[in-house]
Formats: structure tokens, C-alpha cells, sequence
């Protein structure tokens, strides 16, 4: 008599539904990976970290030459509060990313396709400045991984009828700045303001006075105690040694312009303002000194910042030894794209070129074309006479928003106090 036959035991047909089933789920995991990770079949240009005034001007260009092109196109814009990279692990790949100098750049080009170069033979009309801010492919050192096509700087801002009726007759270095500060104020009781109260803004600002006080390797140590404090955040301990210790990078500018507060040349409320606190103090005739980048110089309104002569942060120090800080806007391809070559290789021709400068109001990265004015030319002047520019402090580390605001505090308070 034979025995029963298990309910548990797999038969010959079993095994073979079994089978066809994981070959099945596999292929829908491969699929699925796939689809997740190789790139839109729509060409798409992603934005992170760039201001609404110059991501629209940018777009508008792009638009106008994609469509004469007739290539469609979709646009992504990444999440500025969280870091580029975080936002890259497990999206569809961006053809294209415009970015900015600093830790941005460096996270596009880190997570771009080994195949992803920049077209040749785009830079024969750059400054050199702009050649030389150039990222090469970690794959290929011949090839190029990022380039530049648009430029910014950070400026000190002059009330230009006040500063001809002084008896300063030139800028040229921060005691200058003292001794106009210093007469303005007999006159005006809040000389100087700048927006204290954007720890981007402040940041920004202290390390492009750490520049021209004390030179580029007081930025670039400033940078390195960054780095440091990221991998265990402590705001206090970092501000100890940007300002507090022996040949701490930050303690000469610190004790500029804490002299500064001290005597009542700036306002003891900067440290909290805005932008548009500051716009209204220029719109007022409240202030004769600001600080601030060129995107935001664009963004206040011609009745405010008309009054106002734009220069490079004044030095001691001997021009060819300067760096300027300013934003480099680059074109970084993700992915292996006909369509990414073709847009990056429009946006260095030089009717383009002069089209992105009139669209955001920043310098073009060409030497010979046309800007819309002179802030525009300035800029690409200043940058022109010495290299690429410093990303500036708040752009070289991805800190978050709170851990930025905590660090400018600690620093500002440094100055008040």
C-alpha cells in the first residue's frame, strides 16, 4: 500500500510556478531600478541654490534656445535647505544642473555620470579668470566637468553725492572707509548697515573682509576650521577658533569692525536687519556704507540704490595678490546628453551671453561682449583682473540654516560685545 503524499512537499509543477514567480519579480526589480535610476527620456535642467531674479533669467534664455531647437524641456529645482548631494542618491538623473561655486558644484560633479563631459573648444572667448575656475573631470583630466558662464561679486556700496561733497577723495583702503564713515556720521547717526540679521549675508561678507585684510590664506584657514567643525557641528568651539585664538583667521577683521560698532559707525541694529531693512534704509537716506552681493544689488529698487557708487572690498594689500569673493554660476552635465552639450555650447555664444547678463543682471564669463551697464561690467572686470573668485564662507560648507544662523550669531557677538 503505498503512503500518502505530503500536503508540504513541492511537486515537479510547483517548483516551476515557483521559478517563473522570482524570474518574473526580478525583472520587475530590474525594470524598476532601471527606471529609477537611468535618465528621463525628456531633457530636463535642474536649479539649486540660485535666487528667484536669476533663475528666471536663466530659464528664459534656456527657453528661447531650446525652442528655436525645438527640443523641449522640463526644469527641477532642488531644495535649497537640504544639501545637493542628499537629493541626487535615489532621483532620476537631471541631464543638466546650474549651480553655484562652493560645496554645490563639487556635489554635482561628484554625483554626475563618468561619460558626462562638457562639450571642447568652449573657452577661447573666457577671461582667464574664467578659464581658470574650470572643473576637471575626476575621470578625465582633459575634459571638463563643470564650466562657468555667468559671474557675481561682493561689493561695497559708496553714497555717491555724499562721498564727492567729503573730504575723502579716494577709497582705496578700509582706513578710507573709517575716515568717510567717521565724517558721514557727524551728519548721520547710522553710516553703515548691511543685513547683519542673513547669517548667508554675514558670512559672506566676514570672509571677503578676512580677504582683504588679511589675505586669501586667512580665507582659505577659515575654510579649513569649517570643514572641521561639519564633522561634529559646535558653533561656539568653531567661533573660537575663526576669532579667539592666536592668529585666528577672523581676528583682524573682527577687530576692525568691532572698533567700528564701538563708535557708533554702524548701526547697532544691523545685526538683526534684512534685506529689506537695508533697502530701506538706502531708500531713506538713512545710510552711506552697505555691503552686499550684486544679485542683491539688482534686486533693490533704482530709487534706493541709485544713490550708490558700487566698488571692490578696499585692500592694503597689492592687487595681484588679491582674490575677490563672488558666485560663479555653472553648467554642470549629469548625464551623457546631445541636448546638454548643445544648450552648454549656447550659453557661452556671445549673443547668449549678452542675453543671460541682461536677464539676471550679472557679469557674463566672455570678455568681449556687451553687458547691460556698468555694475555688470564692473564685475567682470574686477574679477578679470585677478582669478576666479572665493565662493564666499556660506557657500563652501553645507551647514543647515540653524547651524549657519548659530555660527553668525557667535561671530556677530564677537562684534557687539
Amino acid at each position: 500500500m503505498s503512503k500518502n503524499t505530503s500536503k508540504n512537499q513541492s511537486t515537479p509543477k510547483n517548483k516551476k510556478i515557483i521559478l517563473s514567480a522570482c524570474v518574473i519579480l526580478a525583472l520587475i526589480l530590474v525594470c524598476a531600478a532601471t527606471a529609477l535610476f537611468m535618465p528621463s527620456k525628456k531633457f530636463t535642467v535642474g536649479f539649486y541654490g540660485i535666487d528667484d531674479r536669476q533663475r528666471q533669467g536663466i530659464t528664459s534664455v534656456i527657453d528661447k534656445i531650446l525652442a528655436e531647437k525645438q527640443i523641449p524641456v522640463t526644469y527641477t529645482q532642488y531644495n535649497s535647505s537640504k544639501s545637493l548631494s542628499s537629493q541626487l542618491l535615489l532621483s532620476k538623473k537631471t541631464n543638466l544642473i546650474i549651480t553655484k561655486s562652493g560645496f554645490a558644484v563639487n556635489e554635482a560633479v561628484e554625483k554626475s555620470s563618468k561619460k558626462a563631459f562638457v562639450p571642447d573648444n568652449l573657452t577661447s572667448g573666457m577671461t582667464s579668470s574664467m578659464r581658470s575656475a574650470i572643473i576637471a573631470s575626476k575621470n578625465n583630466q582633459s575634459k571638463a566637468a563643470a564650466i562657468p558662464f555667468l559671474s557675481s561679486h561682493f561689493e561695497a556700496d559708496i553714497e555717491t553725492q555724499d562721498f564727492r561733497n567729503s573730504d575723502v577723495k579716494q577709497i582705496n583702503t578700509w582706513s578710507d572707509v573709517e575716515k568717510f564713515l567717521k565724517e558721514q556720521k557727524r551728519k548721520n547717526n547710522t553710516p553703515m548697515v548691511f543685513a547683519g540679521g542673513e547669517s548667508d549675508v554675514f558670512l559672506d561678507l566676514i570672509g571677503a573682509f578676512a580677504e582683504s585684510v588679511d589675505g586669501v590664506s586667512a580665507y582659505t584657514d577659515a575654510v579649513k576650521i569649517l570643514e572641521e567643525g561639519e564633522k561634529s557641528f559646535n558653533a561656539a568651539k568653531i567661533a573660537v577658533k575663526l576669532c579667539d585664538e592666536p592668529n585666528s583667521p577672523l581676528a583682524n577683521s573682527i577687530k576692525i569692525l568691532k572698533s567700528w560698532f564701538a563708535q557708533g559707525l554702524i548701526h547697532n541694529g544691523t545685526f538683526s536687519l534684512k534685506t529689506g531693512d537695508v533697502e530701506a534704509f538706502a531708500s531713506s537716506k538713512l545710510s552711506n556704507v552697505m555691503f552686499m552681493n550684486l544679485e542683491t544689488h539688482r534686486n533693490f529698487s533704482q530709487s534706493a540704490i541709485s544713490r550708490f557708487t558700487s566698488i571692490y572690498f578696499p585692500s592694503n594689500r597689492s592687487a595681484n595678490s588679491r582674490i575677490f569673493t563672488g558666485s560663479i554660476y555653472y553648467a554642470v552635465p549629469m548625464t551623457k546628453s546631445k541636448n546638454a552639450d548643445l544648450l552648454i555650447s549656447a550659453l557661452l555664444e556671445t549673443e547668449n551671453q549678452e542675453a543671460l547678463s541682461r536677464a539676471t543682471g550679472i557679469a557674463p564669463v566672455l570678455a568681449q561682449c556687451r553687458t547691460p551697464d556698468k555694475q555688470a561690467d564692473d564685475a567682470r572686470y574686477w574679477i578679470a583682473a585677478t582669478t576666479a573668485p572665493l565662493p564666499g564662507l556660506s557657500n563652501e560648507i553645507f551647514f543647515t540654516a540653524e547651524q549657519k544662523s548659530q555660527l553668525s550669531a557667535e561671530i556677530a557677538a564677537r562684534i557687539k560685545n
